[in-house]
């Protein structure tokens, strides 16, 4: 039983990592939304933490209070 566990701990880790692996080879295919955010400067702060968490590069779109945020 307990050979049976460890396996089943072993092989939800194993699909935790592959799936964590995905969205790194989708970045570079297309644009993916984020969210809206209320000014600019909370957009821009959300996009650098995308970029410091591997996303490539973020764009800010909107203006006033609708800012909608995007990655690659």
């Amino acid at each position: 039983m307990r050979l049976r566990a460890g396996l089943l701990v072993a092989g939800m880790a194993a699909a935790i990592v592959s799936a964590l692996g995905v969205p790194a080879s989708a970045q570079t295919a297309a644009w993916t939304y984020i969210g809206v955010y209320t000014s600019k400067y909370k957009c821009v702060d959300a996009g650098q933490m995308w970029v410091r968490e591997g996303w490539n590069e973020y764009e800010c779109s909107g203006s006033g209070t609708y800012w909608e945020l995007w990655v690659r």
